[in-house]
């Protein structure tokens, strides 16, 4: 392939310089940024452009006085000066909008696009030093650059098409770099800085264009055509893409050529700037028995006047000044499980992590230390450190949730006699030393049972289960009856519940929530408030080690979010101690 010739061939279509480079394959950044001076390695001597005004600039900036007289024909300086002042203004040469890019590759036109994007900028105030840009181009340049290329293919035996460099990267490297010097910041890669900044160009006559796509493939437009709950639009990239990619150079020359004259230029129409979001973790520790994890509403209306989350988020959202409505929207709590609103959350507290969306700057270590206190402050939470992480440890953080061993409190109470009590049906219900060490004793894991109990256990492991905290300690406290009843005597039971998850051999990384305080919301006696038990993290494969295993169905009252499925769970240890009076 002769580059030159590519070259000439391409300007004869009505191609730009920069589109000429492309065609050809060039893919050196530098080329593109100074795409003027790079081209002419491919000119005759006859094509190179001859100086004569340099008025260009200046008429953008609104100057007039951009004659200057080393420049101008002698004849004219040998005269009168004053024919100098009466010239008149020179106008700027029309430049032919580019058959391929539409005008996107010519810069005469990106002092707009220039002082969109500033004006986003300040608005926002981000404090990211880098920047990374993305274009939205019209769907037509595709349908252009597949009839030049065919065509280079016709002209040229041997062309490739994927010699082509893509749109959005020449752009990049032009584009771009313009940008970086007009607001000070430094142009990267998106997958190195994470703050985006994209333009959408339109082209007026897009659609109108890309109609005779319709006689080129048929098939797949009139599909598209009969399933319009699917494809809501005729013409997306995709299908683009797909109706191109097998269209040979006469089946586009009979439906049209696919490469008009372009009468108007694409233009930018719109920019948007975001930031990647950003990840703070830390643990809440749960004091109060009347405040739910989320905020609690139901037909549109408040139950409880607070929740954990919006509790976390206030210092966060001040940081960033945003209000309640904006928090809401920006702000996600992503939290390793839940207990329910009347239960407390002690120990070392619960893993829980906060994305920020589209956030103007990192908090500092003093900025996140006070965000701590000002949450302590509420006395209903308390959280020690808030640290940056990845979106990578989230990973880790969802994990602990089905995979840790937890410890859970609850004051039990005995309803009623049972079978063993050897009393008169008439006599006050106490809970008895036999209680206790029936309780304290009981398994249902016999050790030479071991084979047929994993079997069981694989039986109802749910792959997709993600059963919260407050499910277990629903289920744990039904198992002992209606807690929620008074009676003289009164039981305090200790359970250890490990999930049965397949995913448990990377809990070693991640640790959960300890001690979680279910006791219900009366005026009982509590024992043993704050234990701290700290369990092996890892699946019990043995079940020789674990006392009970049970089969624990959705609860009732989170079906509306869960299905419905039995899950199985491992009680490690389970311990019952009399509550005096």
């Amino acid at each position: 392939m002769n580059p030159k010739a590519v070259y000439k061939y391409c300007k004869h279509l009505g191609c730009c310089e920069a589109c000429c480079l492309r065609y050809i394959g060039i893919k050196n950044p530098d080329s593109y940024e100074h795409v003027d001076s790079f081209v002419t390695i491919y000119q005759d001597e006859a094509d190179k452009p001859k100086q004569t005004f340099e008025q260009n600039e200046d008429l953008e900036n609104g100057n007039d006085n951009s004659l200057k007289p080393e420049v101008i024909d002698k004849n004219v300086t040998n005269g009168d000066s004053d024919d100098l002042t009466n010239l008149p203004p020179c106008k700027k040469r029309r430049i032919d909008v580019c058959i391929s890019c539409l005008g996107v590759l010519q810069e005469d036109k990106r002092f707009d696009s220039f002082s969109m994007v500033k004006n986003v900028l300040a608005k926002k105030k981000y404090e990211c030093a880098t920047f990374a840009c993305a274009l939205s181009a019209p769907m037509a340049t595709l349908l252009r650059e597949r009839a030049i290329t065919l065509r280079l293919a016709e002209e040229f035996p041997g062309y490739d098409d994927k010699t082509l460099t893509a749109l959005k990267e020449a752009w990049k490297w032009s584009f771009g770099v313009q940008l970086a010097a007009q607001i000070n910041k430094t142009l990267d890669s998106g997958a190195v800085s994470p703050l985006l900044v994209t333009l959408n160009y339109d082209y007026a006559d897009d659609m109108q264009e890309l109609e005779i796509l319709k006689q080129v493939s048929p098939q797949l437009f009139e599909e598209r055509s009969k399933q319009k709950r699917r494809f809501v639009t005729e013409f997306t990239r995709r299908s683009v893409e797909q109706a191109l990619a097998t269209a040979s150079l006469a089946a586009l020359q009979a439906a049209g050529g696919g490469l008009p004259t372009a009468s108007v230029r694409a233009l930018c129409v719109g920019m948007v700037c975001a930031h990647a979001p950003m990840y703070l973790a830390g643990r809440y520790i749960k004091l109060s028995r009347n405040l739910p994890q989320s905020p609690w509403i139901l037909d549109k209306k408040r139950v409880l006047p607070s929740s954990v989350q919006e509790i976390i988020y206030k210092p966060l959202a001040d940081f960033y000044n945003m209000d309640e409505e904006e928090a809401d929207r920006r702000l996600k709590l992503i939290a390793a499980g839940r207990e329910d609103v009347d239960v407390r959350c002690l120990g070392e507290g619960r893993p829980f992590a906060v994305e920020i969306t589209d956030p103007t700057r990192q908090l500092t270590a003093d900025e996140l230390a006070k965000a701590c206190q000002l949450i302590s402050e509420s006395k209903e939470v308390i959280v020690k450190q808030i640290v940056p992480i990845t979106r990578e440890d989230l990973v880790q953080l969802k994990k602990g949730e089905e995979t840790k061993s937890k410890t859970y409190e609850a004051l039990c109470i005995k309803l009623s006699h049972s079978q063993f009590d050897d009393v008169s049906p008439d006599s006050p219900v106490k809970v008895t030393p036999e209680d206790i060490a029936r309780i304290n004793s009981f398994r249902n894991t016999p050790q030479n049972s071991q084979n047929s109990l994993n079997n069981k256990s694989n039986d109802h492991n749910d792959s997709n289960g993600d059963t919260s905290d407050e499910e277990n300690n629903a289920n744990t406290l039904d198992a002992n009856g209606d807690s929620l009843n008074a009676s003289p005597d009164s039981k305090t039971t200790k359970t250890d519940i490990q999930n049965t998850s397949e995913e448990n051999q990377m809990a070693k990384n991640s640790s959960d929530a300890k001690d979680i305080d279910a006791t219900p919301e009366k005026n009982y006696v509590q024992v043993a408030e704050a234990m701290d038990t700290s369990l092996n993290s890892e699946k019990c494969d043995n079940l020789s080690d674990v006392k009970i295993v049970i089969e624990q169905k959705t609860p009732i009252r989170v079906l509306h979010r869960r299905p419905l499925l039995t899950r199985t769970r491992q009680i490690l240890e389970l311990e019952a101690e009399a509550v005096p009076g």
